[in-house]
C-alpha cells in the first residue's frame, strides 16, 4: 500500500504536475489572507454585512473605488504608504551575518537572468555543495519521493542581481524567503559579496549563538561590570 501511494505521488505530482510547489512562481501569495482582509473591510465599513438590491451595491462600489483610490493617492496628505522592499529586522541581520561567517560554500554560477547570479549552497549541517548536485537539482529528474524530498530541502538558490544597490531585491527558495520576502541566505551572501555592511548591533551575539526575543539590553556604563 505504500508503495503505491509513493508511485501515485510521484507519476502525479513529479512528473505530471511539477509546479504544484511553494515558490513555483515567486511573489505570488502562499494563502488568501490578504483577500479575506479585505473582504472584511468591504462588508464592516461598506455593506455593513447586508444584501444589497443591484442598483444599491453599484452605489457602494462606486463609493469604495473612490475612497479607496483617493486614500492611495501619494500626493494627499495623508496617504497609505506601500514598503516597496522588505523590512530587515535585527535579528535577521544577525542569522544574515552569522551565515556570511560559517564555512559554508556557494557555487557560482550565470543565471538565466541577465544582470544577475545564481549562488548555490547547501541546507542544513552540510558545508558543501557538489556541480553534480546542482545538475540534478536544477534538471529536476527526481527518481522517487526520497530523492525529491532529499534534494529539494538540501540545497538553496540564490539569485543576486550584479548591482550592488538592489541586493534586497534577491530571491531565494528556502522557506523564509516564501513568508517574508527576504532571508539570511539573501543579505548573508551579499555582506559576503560586500554589497552591504550588517549593523554593529547584529555583531553582539557570539557565533553559533542565537539572539533572544524582545529588545536588546542596554550596554552598561563605562568602568562596570556587566
Amino acid at each position: 500500500m505504500m508503495k503505491l501511494h509513493r508511485d501515485g505521488f510521484f507519476q502525479e505530482w513529479l512528473k505530471t504536475f511539477d509546479s504544484w510547489y511553494e515558490g513555483y512562481n515567486n511573489f505570488t501569495p502562499s494563502t488568501n489572507n490578504s483577500l479575506e482582509a479585505t473582504n472584511r473591510v468591504i462588508k464592516d465599513e461598506h455593506t455593513f454585512r447586508e444584501r444589497h438590491p443591484l442598483s444599491r451595491f453599484f452605489i457602494i462600489a462606486n463609493d469604495i473605488v473612490h475612497r479607496w483610490s483617493k486614500s492611495r493617492n501619494q500626493k494627499q496628505a495623508d496617504p497609505i504608504i506601500y514598503s516597496t522592499e522588505p523590512t530587515i529586522t535585527l535579528q535577521e541581520w544577525t542569522n544574515a551575518y552569522h551565515f556570511a561567517k560559517s564555512s559554508k560554500s556557494a557555487l557560482q554560477i550565470s543565471s538565466k537572468r541577465k544582470g544577475f547570479t545564481d549562488y548555490y549552497m547547501p541546507a542544513g549541517k552540510a558545508q558543501n555543495v557538489t556541480t553534480n548536485e546542482i545538475q540534478i537539482y536544477k534538471m529536476k529528474k527526481w527518481t522517487s519521493l526520497d530523492q525529491f524530498k532529499d534534494f529539494q530541502f538540501s540545497i538553496w538558490r540564490v539569485t543576486l542581481s550584479d548591482n550592488a544597490t538592489e541586493c534586497k531585491s534577491g530571491l531565494c527558495n528556502c522557506p523564509s524567503f516564501f513568508k517574508e520576502y527576504i532571508c539570511k541566505h539573501i543579505m548573508g551572501m551579499a555582506i559576503r559579496l560586500k554589497f552591504c555592511k550588517p549593523p554593529p548591533s547584529a555583531k553582539d551575539i557570539p557565533l553559533g549563538e542565537k539572539r533572544n526575543r524582545g529588545r536588546p539590553r542596554k550596554a552598561t556604563k563605562v568602568l562596570l561590570i556587566q
